[in-house]
């Protein structure tokens, strides 16, 4: 009943009570979170880790092309600050820009700014292994209601809810896997959003619902079985959330696996190594339980009046996680609701957590074999090279480097590109991608040129460091494997007395991203054309209507670049001269080599 705070009993998703049985002869497990998007890191992460399947912990990137419309100015701006899919130059600009520019700079773009999910969908780009995924915080609750209707289906993508339970028979154990997607958010437990069925979201992002853990716990106990091993997968860490502890000790889950926190290193605990002793983990989840019987007993009246019988019962489930609590150490005995005479000393020793970094910093890998599951932890950390070079800056009287933000995360030009530097072959295969760790020192003026090895997309910041200053060969051959795709070249300036205030001005400072003037190798003059990098399509197009105007008395021309494939120049792979030409053979506005 959409509008009333308890979500529809209608239920679109997979009926649990068959099962999903999969024998797979792999034995490794690749855990990972927070692609956003980048769907397409998945396959790269796996051939890295010499994964079999992949289990992903939420914010997977469920945007589809319809989703933009949906999706709250805020959220938006938040995608576009955390995304790993837009080059870092064009995402320093969006940021700056007002959202009327943000949308359709997104909707417009040739390359997919919000996600992969649509080339996925239909079939462009494919999931080389299993991937078994719960949605995150950042999601479009409307894609998942359509993945639960089977109106949606990508090969090799399984989605983990509470009505749906895979089995995975692997290296002689039995893995079974539940999952709860979403943020856990106490006010919003009872209120489905935008969503028709038990989950719940709207505006471009998800969250769990009471019905949702009252269903898994159905889901659960109607699969129980003690010769498997129970995995729970969620989003929010049950490390910060009480309630998802809680859940965890409801289903007897031997290990849980979460994200949520964005750290630079995994975590693996259990609580006994947290926690002096099992009362202070019971105060912890005692804490829990009153935020939720407070929230519980201002709106019971109100959401009894709404539910049915169906309803009741899957609220009634919710309702015994609320009050599971550990025994003790005078009691002796369990608080458990739900299957009295368990033993919760074994879980506060024995139920291993597991919380992820973001795919860009770190992964997990559950190694299988003959019964055993051992753990491989792998994380790009923190790059504290700065200490030395802020300690040689100051012998030297130099300025120090920008100060290390609250996070202890370095300014983006001093990150490492790698998370095994010692492996250069898996350079290409794990590049870093910024986070909002690194949001803070974004902020900051790029004075420093990044590192060899840092990033290398298109029209990134490192472009910028050569539009003025230093205009040798070298910085114009470093220039050419770095163009925008949204370049633009301008030749015509025969006169020579047009500069880079003068082209921003003529297209727009706040549409450029850099300005390029090369040189003539032999005269060491400028040459009479640049090129001009744009923050995006919409720009581009701007800037090619004003082809043939004048400028300071030169009647330019305005057009994209048309540059040679670098492993051509020179006549090489057999091509013939290597160059291509906007005036002929000898005219000054002809590109050569090495120009952008």
């Amino acid at each position: 009943m959409n509008g009333s705070p308890i979500p529809s009993a209608t239920s679109a998703s997979p009926n649990h009570n068959g099962t999903n049985v999969m024998n797979i002869d792999g034995k490794r497990i690749l855990c990972t979170a927070d692609v956003r998007g980048n769907i397409s890191q998945l396959n790269e992460l796996a051939r890295v880790a010499n994964a079999d399947y992949i289990i992903h912990t939420g914010d997977f990137g469920f945007y589809d092309r319809s989703s933009l419309d949906r999706i709250s100015d805020r959220t938006l701006k938040h995608l576009v600050q955390y995304s790993t899919l837009i080059p870092p130059t064009v995402r320093k600009r969006l940021n700056g820009s007002s959202i009327e520019h943000v949308r359709p700079t997104i909707e417009q773009s040739p390359q997919p700014f919000l996600s992969e999910f649509p080339e996925f969908l239909h079939g462009k780009k494919t999931l080389d292994i299993p991937v078994y995924a719960v949605w995150g915080a950042c999601e479009d609750v409307a894609v998942l209601e359509r993945f639960r209707s089977r109106e949606y289906q990508i090969p090799n993508l399984y989605i983990l809810d509470e009505a749906t339970t895979y089995l995975l028979d692997i290296g002689g154990v039995s893995l079974r896997l539940f999952g709860l997607g979403g943020a856990v958010v106490q006010h919003k437990l009872f209120d489905n959003g935008e969503g028709s069925d038990t989950i719940a979201g709207g505006s471009g992002t998800m969250w769990t619902t009471a019905l949702q853990i009252g269903e898994l716990v159905e889901t659960a106990n109607e699969v129980y079985d003690q010769t498997e091993i129970r995995v729970l997968v969620t989003h929010a860490s049950p490390g910060r959330e009480g309630l998802l502890a809680q859940l965890a000790l409801v289903l007897r889950a031997d290990f849980t696996i979460s994200a949520g926190l964005h750290f630079r290193y995994g975590i693996s605990y259990n609580e006994f190594a947290c926690q002096p002793d099992q009362d202070h983990y019971r105060q912890r989840l005692i804490e829990s339980q009153q935020s939720f019987m407070q929230l519980w007993d201002a709106i019971k009246e109100q959401v009894e009046s709404y539910v049915d019988v169906r309803q009741a019962a899957l609220l009634k489930n919710a309702l015994t996680v609320v009050n599971r609590l550990p025994p003790t150490r005078k009691s002796g005995g369990p608080t458990d609701m739900l299957t009295p005479g368990s033993n919760d000393d074994q879980a506060f020793k024995n139920m291993w957590n597991f919380n992820l970094p973001d795919a860009a910093f770190g992964w997990l890998v559950l190694d299988v074999n003959q019964g055993r599951v051992s753990a491989e932890t792998r994380s790009q950390g923190f790059n504290f090279s700065y200490r030395k070079s802020n300690a040689q800056q100051v012998q030297t009287g130099q300025t120090s480097s920008p100060a290390m933000s609250t996070t202890g995360i370095m300014p983006p030009s001093t990150h490492p590109m790698t998370m095994n530097n010692n492996n250069n072959n898996n350079n290409n295969a794990y590049t870093e991608k910024p986070n909002q760790y690194q949001q803070q020192q974004q902020q900051q003026s790029f004075d420093t040129i990044p590192n060899e090895g840092d990033w290398k997309d298109n029209g990134s910041f490192k472009d910028e460091k050569f539009t003025s200053g230093n205009n040798s060969v070298r910085n114009s051959k470093r220039m050419s494997m770095q163009r925008s795709p949204y370049a633009i070249y301008v030749g015509g300036l025969a006169s020579n007395n047009v500069n880079e205030d003068d082209i921003r001005e003529f297209f727009g400072s706040d549409k450029i991203t850099g300005v390029r003037f090369p040189f003539d190798q032999m005269t060491q003059q400028p040459k009479s054309h640049c090129y001009v990098d744009l923050i995006d399509p919409i720009a581009l197009e701007e800037a090619l209507q004003k082809n043939g105007q004048t400028l300071k008395g030169n009647k330019i021309i305005v057009n994209r670049p048309n540059v040679p494939d670098g492993r051509n120049r020179g006549g090489r792979n057999g091509s013939r001269g290597g160059r291509s030409y906007r005036g002929g053979r000898g005219n000054r506005d002809s590109i050569q080599p090495g120009d952008i």
